[in-house]
């Protein structure tokens, strides 16, 4: 029996674990939504990104996004995406992550999500299903997280300069000119924005230049026009600064 591809059939489930394969054409999103359940968002294939009123993450293929339950989120697929979506009950563990994160998706984490899958929706807790069960939680509670999000501050001042930033992340202004625009010395910015982001500004405008580009890339646009646009004159300074930020995860 084929499984359905509508999240909300999965919330109900009378078992701690339940799991969605849905593909995505290029250019779909959810919409603004939440679950009851956890969610661990699994990218196959292709790339994600994913907005709350926290921050962004991208979603690699090979890593996974954690949405804690109740979290308002909507998901971009800027390609194709292939994807795995692993629903928690909220009682299921007190080890599981306690907000939202992007992480590396082991070959055991893998296998076990594949695994599961292909037993039955109200899988023997006492069998197989259970073992993969506990697995699977086991393996998410041990992952890391990686550096593919984007914290927004709570100062609404400061959120301000970062939703104007995201609407245009190429503008080239210093950090003086931005205090300026907002009305906040430059040391209080400064302060500010690390305590309530755990980034200095610079920080954070890169990764979120690298966020855009990653998006950029995988709905098919060059490097070379990406970098333009994100105000790179270099191809190999940007893919220098992206292996520092995020290693070779992301392949520009």
């Amino acid at each position: 029996m084929q499984r359905s591809t509508i999240a909300a059939d999965y919330q109900g489930i009378a078992r701690p674990v339940s799991i969605m394969a849905k593909d995505f054409q290029p250019g779909s999103q959810t919409g603004w939504h939440s679950h009851v359940r956890h969610q661990m968002l699994y990218a196959v294939s292709g790339l994600m990104t994913a907005q709350t009123e926290r921050g962004s993450w991208i979603v690699p293929a090979g890593f996974a996004l954690w949405i804690v339950c109740g979290t308002n989120h909507n998901i971009e697929m800027p390609g194709a995406v292939s994807m795995r979506t692993v629903y928690v009950s909220g009682d299921s563990s007190t080890h599981l992550p306690q907000e939202c994160c992007v992480f590396d998706v082991s070959e055991l984490l893998k296998a076990t999500v594949l695994a599961l899958l292909d037993e039955p929706l109200l899988y023997d807790r006492e069998g197989r299903g259970g073992h993969l069960e506990a697995l699977l939680l086991d393996e998410i509670s041990q992952a890391s997280a990686t550096p593919f999000s984007l914290p927004m501050p709570r100062d609404a001042r400061l959120a301000r300069l970062c939703r104007t930033l995201a609407d245009d992340p190429g503008v080239d202004l210093d950090l003086d000119a931005w205090a300026d625009r907002i009305a906040m010395s430059r040391r209080t910015l400064t302060r500010h924005f690390r305590a309530q982001t755990g980034l200095s500004f610079a920080a954070w405008r890169r990764r979120l230049r690298l966020l855009e580009a990653a998006s950029l890339c995988a709905q098919g646009e060059a490097l070379s026009k990406v970098c333009a646009r994100l105000g790179y004159q270099s191809l190999s300074s940007f893919r220098a600064m992206a292996r520092r930020e995020f290693g070779t995860a992301v392949d520009f």
